[in-house]
């Protein structure tokens, strides 16, 4: 009876939280979705950094400048958060955020009107995965790219020229699954929480494989030197 009680206790907690997003989501989608992006962002990156080996090679990277009696300055807010982790939630509450709240609001204002058949959903998925998601996925890896250091703009452009294929063709084989998913088994109401989670457990995984591919790199890179 305990658990049980437990169970239901979460899953009202569950509800009540859901619900509340979203009567914020409906009142202010755009400062929600920026705000959501941000924090999602937040998270992503943390956990990229970490699972992929990253924040550990900086952690020695920077003991053995100071054996070495190299001074490592660090701001305060670097002191508390890592530069690179609150550059990706600005990045998601100033960027991607709002870019993707008007895309779809774009996309949104082209179907309206129009009846809910078989064709306009699959056009629409389509829309999205042939218009929409290129430019989101390239403005994530060109900003990926940025936060990670890079300044020159060739660099950033190979960079995404490099990457943006391989993403696209993983979204381009999930997301049409996902988004009909959505369409037949979802209320349009939890379309945006739902949609959010896909996206960040992707964007986790690309994130992590990206900062993988730079550690062995730098790597080889040391070997050489």
């Amino acid at each position: 009876m305990a658990a049980s009680s437990k169970l239901v206790g979460r899953q009202n907690l569950a509800v009540t939280l859901l619900t509340a997003y979203l009567t914020v989501l409906a009142r202010q989608p755009l400062v929600t979705k920026a705000c959501t992006t941000a924090t999602l962002n937040f998270l992503q990156e943390e956990i990229a950094q970490r699972s992929s080996g990253m924040r550990a090679d900086e952690t020695r990277d920077e003991a053995r400048a100071r054996a070495a009696g190299r001074p490592v300055p660090k701001s305060i807010i670097e002191r508390v958060v890592n530069k690179r982790v609150l550059q990706f939630a600005l990045y998601g509450l100033f960027i991607s955020g709002p870019l993707n709240h008007f895309m779809y609001e774009l996309l949104n204002k082209v179907f309206a009107g129009r009846a809910k058949t078989k064709l306009n959903t699959v056009l629409a998925i389509v829309a999205q995965n042939v218009i929409i998601s290129p430019i989101l996925n390239s403005v994530f890896l060109a900003a990926n790219a940025v936060i990670a250091g890079e300044r020159s703009v060739s660099r950033v452009a190979q960079t995404v020229r490099s990457r943006l294929l391989g993403m696209m063709k993983v979204s381009w084989v999930v997301f049409p699954c996902v988004q009909l998913f959505a369409a037949k088994a979802l209320p349009p109401l939890v379309w945006v929480p739902f949609f959010n989670l896909i996206a960040f457990t992707f964007g986790t995984y690309f994130n992590t494989q990206g900062k993988i591919r730079t550690l062995q790199a730098k790597r080889a890179q040391e070997k050489d030197e």
